[in-house]
């Protein structure tokens, strides 16, 4: 079975799970060494069936065009795939519970770099250390690399996490040239 097969199985999956719930899953190139894991998504994103739409989306193509890529070449998901009603944090419960689906997703795709955006997709990662321990910081992953940094929602309320999320993504340049 292809990449391509075993996402949309995988996305079955999650869709019975959690029927009641709207989802987005996924998307982007299957045969990319980058993956972006984003938080959850916003109604926006739901609406535009889009991951990191809007302002948010902004930021992230802003930072992706500095290092010379585009979203055609990584693939993005969420560490949760459900919206949150009033655009609340999941629930660490919930947190795990997509968790299993994400880790399957990695294990899918193997991606060389994992890019985790904000302590939600950390969580998600199964990652126990706190944001502010390991941004902007290389660090393995099972057989991958993990980067954290901010999640762009919160830089667009703080500048101070803006300026460190650009210094972030700059660091990121010689570990992509070195991905190849």
């Amino acid at each position: 079975m292809d990449k391509n097969q075993q996402l949309t199985e995988l996305n079955k999956r999650i869709s019975a799970k959690f029927k009641s719930r709207t989802l987005l899953f996924g998307k982007g190139n299957f045969g990319s060494q980058i993956m972006l894991v984003s938080e959850y998504p916003n109604e926006e994103e739901i609406k535009k069936e889009k991951h990191l739409a809007g302002n948010h989306g902004k930021i992230v193509d802003l930072l992706l065009k500095n290092l010379n890529l585009t979203r055609r070449n990584l693939y993005i998901t969420h560490a949760v795939k459900a919206s949150q009603d009033n655009n609340e944090l999941p629930h660490p419960k919930e947190i795990k519970q997509f968790s299993q689906f994400l880790r399957e997703e990695i294990k899918i795709l193997e991606p060389k770099l994992i890019i985790a955006l904000g302590g939600v997709a950390l969580r998600g990662l199964n990652v126990k250390l706190p944001l502010f321990n390991i941004r902007g910081k290389l660090i393995r992953f099972g057989t991958n690399s993990l980067f954290a940094t901010h999640h762009p929602s919160t830089t667009t309320k703080d500048p101070l996490l803006q300026m460190e999320m650009e210094k972030d993504f700059k660091q990121l340049v010689e570990v992509i040239k070195n991905l190849a």
